[in-house]
């Protein structure tokens, strides 16, 4: 999160940095659930694709996690197929989305 969001809290100490976000559900201090939310709010950073990995198979859950903005959600364990598909999801995002360069 302070990676994230900065000694702020803002996030824009990442404004303009390319950012791709895995993210699990199940988190000891705080749930994925939160991260995702917060992310998808914050202005510098809800652009960022997420990618949530978990073990959570839940429907409830998966499309929670996609009403709030996450890009691809792939349960664990992953098969190959599963993570394939994703990878291709995430190609669509960047071919249609306007993703910021890296940083120097």
């Amino acid at each position: 999160m302070n990676y994230l969001f900065g000694s702020d809290g803002s996030g824009l100490d990442r404004k303009g940095h390319a950012l791709l976000i895995l993210l699990d559900l199940n988190l000891p201090d705080m749930t994925g659930i939160e991260i995702l939310q917060r992310v998808k709010e914050n202005q510098y950073l809800k652009c960022a694709p997420v990618v949530v990995l978990t073990t959570t198979d839940d429907a409830h859950e998966i499309k929670r996690c996609y009403d709030l903005g996450c890009n691809v959600y792939i349960t664990k364990p992953v098969n190959y197929e599963s993570f394939a598909n994703a990878i291709r999801q995430l190609g669509l995002f960047f071919s249609v989305i306007q993703v910021p360069q890296a940083s120097p």
